[in-house]
């Protein structure tokens, strides 16, 4: 994955009250729009609502962002940049023949802590379609990117396209993510963990078959 560039949050210097203060009131903002857009998607949500809600006024809103597309835009992307870093942090601490579990493991975990973003991301909104394709092109873009890398050092088929390959795991992993969530029942937390290791790429000799 690609981690997104640093937001405006993250370079305020937070050194002094009133700086501490934004900071705080920013993040009550975020809170309030993920909880209301988890529950009622983009177009049920009005700026105002997220004020309120936040404990705010309706022009402090807009001394953070623009609109409440800005910050439900700011809430998909730091999503992908928080998962990126959360899968990154497993697999580094993990053996390279458990890999692939590491990841499917965080991915799974993530989901279940964070289900108001997961409506977000895969929300069925009509006005919040054009964010939602930025962050899958966001995620499958990361996917090929790691791919092509695999493919340089043997570890990769070389007949496989990686731009294809990565589109066609983004739009499985999301879609079974997706499902999931909407009603846990449907499926076991370890059958979805082991069909997203199953849905990574592997080659013939890779470690994942080389697993005892």
């Amino acid at each position: 994955m690609t981690i997104p560039s640093p937001t405006d949050v993250d370079v305020i210097p937070v050194t002094s009250a009133p700086a501490r203060s934004r900071i705080q009131t920013r993040q009550r903002l975020i809170d309030a729009a993920t909880r209301l857009f988890g529950e009622r998607g983009l177009h049920g949500v009005t700026s105002h609502e997220i004020a309120r809600a936040a404990g705010v006024a309706s022009g402090t809103f807009y001394l953070h962002f623009r609109d409440k597309t800005d910050v439900y835009r700011h809430i998909v992307f730091h999503a992908i940049e928080e998962l990126a870093h959360d899968v990154q942090q497993a697999v580094a601490a993990s053996a390279p023949v458990l890999a692939q579990r590491a990841r499917a493991e965080t991915i799974v975990r993530y989901a279940e802590r964070n289900r108001s973003v997961v409506r977000i991301l895969f929300s069925t909104d009509a006005e919040a379609a054009s964010i939602e394709a930025d962050a899958m092109t966001r995620l499958a873009a990361g996917l090929e990117g790691r791919l092509r890398r695999d493919r340089e050092e043997g570890k990769f088929p070389a007949d496989l396209d990686p731009a294809v390959c990565a589109r066609a795991h983004v739009g499985m992993t999301t879609h079974l993510i997706d499902w999931w969530t909407q009603d846990p029942s449907r499926a076991s937390r370890e059958d979805v963990i082991e069909t997203l290791v199953r849905l990574q790429f592997s080659w013939p000799d890779g470690p994942e078959r080389r697993q005892p």
